[in-house]
């Protein structure tokens, strides 16, 4: 028996199936990922704002001629900072502000989220004790220190109710905001389901307020750094505030900008440590 001849499709039937084929296949390839870079330009742009901000620096100080006490280069503030660090002197200093910082930031924190809470749960108290709020916040800070420091010394009492004070105002606003966030329809909605006051509270009210505490934690955090180095600045035997006194006086002035280095880290590490934890509580969110 001879072999059946293998059939031969029609050339019509070929050149129509081949591109669907094609097309199919096209269809069906799996994405390429983008790059890291696609994903996170901040990677590379933030750096490279870094290098320009230091190469306008050091052409200014080059191109007017500027001395070292008005603005130093900025190879001789990396060498003041490294030398420092090696030397050991920022540690305890800063190990004294970074403490006084987040117990202020702790206290002024909790009686933010409960004077907000407050008056946000009594239209009343929130009427009665607005205006010496608004009142408190207006006047400067700063004017505090000198008599926290006749009344406590120079200890860390003084700082830490600076930083609880500048860190109240802002955690408290926002709280306010976030707890009378909530629309009436989902409260109308909970009411429907028989939900008690305090369920309302949790699975509501308390979920909504979240992102409001945390954007005003954010800026309490940095507020209180602020505040407990302003108040070793007037008054203080250490800490990295009066480290900026010390150095100002013995016009040091690449020391006070490799400070100024620091002052900047934290700052990013506050906005880093915020962030973090907006993302574990808030998960929600993504």
């Amino acid at each position: 028996m001879s072999p059946t001849p293998p059939t031969v499709s029609d050339p019509a039937e070929r050149t129509t199936a081949a591109p669907a084929s094609a097309a199919d296949a096209l269809l069906n390839r799996p994405m390429a990922k983008p790059s890291l870079l696609r994903r996170r330009p901040e990677l590379l742009l933030s750096p490279a704002v870094l290098v320009l901000v230091l190469v306008a620096w050091h052409l200014a100080v080059k191109w007017w001629n500027l001395s070292d006490f008005v603005l130093p280069p900025p190879a001789e503030v990396i060498q003041a900072l490294i030398r420092n660090t090696q030397e050991g002197r920022y540690t305890d200093h800063l190990i004294y502000t970074v403490r006084n910082s987040l117990v202020g930031f702790a206290a002024g924190t909790v009686l933010g989220v409960l004077v907000g809470g407050l008056l946000a749960a009594s239209s009343i108290m929130e009427r009665v004790l607005h205006p010496y709020i608004v009142a408190f916040q207006t006047f400067p800070k700063i004017a505090l220190v000198p008599m926290l420091t006749i009344w406590f010394g120079f200890d860390s009492q003084p700082k830490i109710i600076i930083a609880a004070i500048l860190a109240f105002f802002p955690v408290m606003v926002n709280a306010y905001a976030g707890l009378t966030a909530v629309d009436v329809e989902s409260e109308e909605l909970m009411r429907s389901l028989r939900s008690s006051r305090m369920q309302t509270f949790v699975k509501l009210r308390l979920p909504t307020a979240l992102p409001y505490i945390f954007a005003g934690l954010e800026l309490a955090l940095v507020f209180a750094i602020l505040g407990a180095v302003t108040g070793e600045f007037l008054g203080s035997r250490e800490g990295l505030g009066f480290l900026i006194q010390q150095f100002s006086v013995q016009l040091r002035t690449e020391d006070i900008f490799a400070l100024l280095i620091i002052f900047a880290a934290l700052g990013m590490a506050a906005h880093m440590l915020i962030t973090w934890l907006r993302k574990k509580i808030i998960y929600w969110q993504g």
